[in-house]
């Protein structure tokens, strides 16, 4: 009898130990890849109208203060998607970034908004750690890994 209870924790033991590896794999594949890519038409928040609605306003710069790009100033669109992954429009070689970390978005009233897009490590501004999309404009430092952003009219 002891002999069956042994062999049955053996297994329970070993199937635990494969859901475990499973799920880490998972979670690993999405960070790396990114979960499933919004698509790049951004689909109007509430009150705000759709992209093709949008005013001109003025143009705006991306600077980056540190990391590998530092000094590197970047030309926005109105929708800007930041992480590791190729298919970013701002691309950072960081092992602190997500392959889709964040997404600055412009609404239409000229104002800039940054949401942290699930990420594993978190986006910041100015020291705090967000959890819901962020108005953002020039006074604010934006950190996402090791590397600080931060807006500048062109």
């Amino acid at each position: 009898m002891a002999g069956y209870t042994v062999l049955i924790l053996k297994i329970t033991f070993l199937v635990i130990l494969w859901l475990f590896i499973i799920i880490v794999a998972v979670v690993v594949h999405h960070d790396m890849v990114g979960a499933g890519r919004r698509s790049r038409r951004s689909k109007a928040e509430p009150g705000q109208p759709a992209p093709a609605k949008r005013r001109r306003h003025q143009n705006w710069v991306l600077a980056i203060d540190s990391g590998e790009r530092a000094g590197e100033r970047l030309q926005l669109v109105p929708e800007v998607h930041i992480g590791r992954s190729a298919q970013c429009e701002l691309v950072l070689n960081d092992d602190f970034i997500s392959a889709m970390h964040a997404i600055l978005r412009q609404r239409s009233d000229g104002s800039w908004v940054l949401t942290d897009a699930g990420s594993t490590n978190g986006t910041f501004v100015n020291t705090e750690k967000i959890s819901e999309p962020t108005k953002v404009d020039q006074s604010d430092t934006i950190r996402i890994g090791d590397v600080q952003l931060r807006l500048e009219p062109a």
